[in-house]
């Protein structure tokens, strides 16, 4: 499989071939980004994968996927945002059809508020910071995945919630 990758308004070529093996609950893979190639073997968790580098070193990332089409990666020490084939999507189709009408946001992955940054009834723009959540001792904050006006805000700061749990509405 072969795609793009922007993080950071940087486009990598990724390209990832199963070794033998490899089944959908992980296995050996070589993954290359743009001419460096590595071997990872690569497992299945409830958060995402967790690979095991050659030099032994085992990093576990947590992913989760955004109304906009964008994917959040939690690494051991820096969190990033990802778009997957996003010119591809550009090309494809005018304007941000995944983010119309109502916009749930939820938890990635299980955690604390730590802060809530707007109120029901306030305007938003796309990727405005919502919520700042701990998780995995990471601080992340979820974006608006369109602009719009806040509907529902769901939890409050200091409160713990599971992955799924809805937080904020965005009409």
């Amino acid at each position: 499989m072969t795609f793009e990758l922007e993080i950071g308004g940087r486009v990598r070529r990724v390209t990832i071939e199963a070794g033998d093996g490899a089944g959908p609950e992980g296995g050996p893979f070589q993954i290359k980004v743009d001419a460096d190639t590595v071997a990872v073997v690569a497992v299945r968790t409830d958060l995402g994968v967790s690979l095991l580098l050659p030099d032994g070193r085992s990093i576990d990332v947590a992913l989760c996927e955004t109304a906009g089409g964008e994917w959040t990666a939690q690494l051991p020490h820096v969190t990033v945002t990802a778009t997957i084939d996003g010119r591809r999507e550009r090309r494809g189709r005018p304007g941000d059809v995944a983010a119309t009408g109502a916009q749930r946001v939820v938890a990635p992955m299980p955690g604390r508020v730590v802060k809530v940054l707007i109120k029901p009834g306030d305007q938003v723009e796309a990727r405005q910071g919502l919520v700042v959540m701990e998780a995995m001792k990471m601080e992340n904050e979820l974006s608006s995945p369109k602009g719009g006006v806040v509907r529902e805000v769901a939890v409050v700061e200091g409160a713990s919630v599971e992955a799924g749990r809805l937080l904020v509405v965005v009409e």
